[in-house]
């Protein structure tokens, strides 16, 4: 196939192009709207054609799929004007703004029968589709507590993620959607209830430390010396239908052991995902099961299977299969409006003080 990518920063150069390459797919244009930008990574990356106008890209017949890695505030334009000009879409993470956003963007891909595959990337690869299958075969019995604990020193970029009218929000929409995602996937999909939700931005005037990182063009290693107006950390609670609550402990700047994993707790078994031994540290292993096997002995067993580099080139490879077969990718954009459910929820509740919000 041949593949359009619109919005060219480091998720696509890093991630994206090279993910169709190895899956055998063509990368054959570029857009970015700053200008200079998509000819400079098309030129650096062998691509053959590059736009200012991403509208350009998607009036090519020849163009079969499109990745849409623009800001979040563009999320829903893009991926509307890319799915009625006929093209199928990985939509990056965050899905949208808000639910309203994304299910437009839901309901597009539905009436124009393309193939919408949301971010987040997470649970296509091997050590998600392990616990999926057991919390499926009910090993762990009833889940009753999901909770998600990621703490890291200082993860605050620069530019655009830092400014509420381009992403309304950091901890929440860059970090917290991705683990809400996992969660409600392994869960088998739940309907959220309620959330409790407080916010911080105790680092604000702090110089960032994430440098290399440009997610867009203004971005650099320069920091203008502006507060950060999105959180930096999130404490939350989701009552979901069924009885089970997911708990969300997020830091994305603090003083603190660096850490980033996901339990979950059965009246069975428990299972612990570690994140941090899994993504950042690049180590085997990291799925955990604690169960009781007989005679009430207590057992702790670590599951053996092979980590291989994180990338999105599962998720990817999910995508183009579904392209083919014409079936719906298993992230269509369903599950992503209760993300962004909750994630309305989450602000508001936030505004609120901290105070209960009931989902509609």
């Amino acid at each position: 196939m041949n593949i359009g990518i619109i919005g060219v920063g480091v998720i696509a150069v890093g991630n994206h192009i090279p993910a169709y390459r190895e899956l055998g797919h063509s990368v054959v244009a570029l857009a970015d709207n700053a200008p200079g930008r998509a000819e400079k990574f098309a030129r650096q990356l062998s691509v053959p054609d590059f736009y200012e106008d991403y509208n350009v890209l998607l009036a090519r017949d020849d163009i079969d799929a499109v990745s849409v890695c623009v800001p979040t505030f563009l999320h829903e334009q893009v991926a509307v004007d890319a799915l009625r000009a006929g093209k199928h879409v990985y939509l990056e993470k965050p899905p949208a703004l808000d639910e309203a956003g994304i299910f437009n963007i839901y309901n597009t891909a539905q009436e124009t029968k393309r193939t919408l595959l949301v971010g987040s990337n997470s649970i296509y690869h091997p050590q998600y589709k392990i616990a999926k299958d057991i919390v499926d075969s009910g090993r762990l019995g009833n889940v009753y507590v999901v909770k998600v604990n990621r703490a890291q020193r200082r993860d605050i970029p620069n530019g655009w993620m830092t400014k509420k009218k381009y992403t309304r929000g950091f901890a929440i929409m860059e970090g917290v959607t991705h683990n809400l995602d996992g969660s409600l996937y392994l869960l088998g999909e739940p309907r959220p209830l309620a959330v409790t939700c407080v916010t911080y931005n105790m680092f604000a005037n702090y110089k960032p430390l994430r440098y290399g990182y440009p997610m867009d063009a203004v971005e650099s290693g320069q920091w203008s010396g502006e507060p950060k107006e999105t959180e930096d950390a999130v404490l939350a609670m989701v009552s979901l239908e069924g009885g089970c609550t997911i708990m969300v402990e997020a830091f994305r700047a603090c003083n603190a052991e660096k850490m980033y994993n996901v339990k979950l707790y059965g009246d069975k078994a428990g299972m612990l995902i570690d994140h941090k031994r899994i993504y950042w540290d690049q180590k085997e292993g990291g799925l955990t099961l604690y169960e009781e096997v007989q005679h009430g002995v207590l057992t702790e067993s670590e599951l053996d299977f092979t980590n291989r580099k994180w990338s999105h080139t599962d998720a990817i490879g999910h995508f183009l299969d579904c392209i083919k077969t014409g079936e719906q990718t298993i992230s269509n954009g369903k599950r992503a409006v209760s993300i962004m459910k909750i994630v309305d929820g989450m602000f508001e509740s936030a505004e609120q003080g901290g105070r209960q919000v009931m989902l509609k």
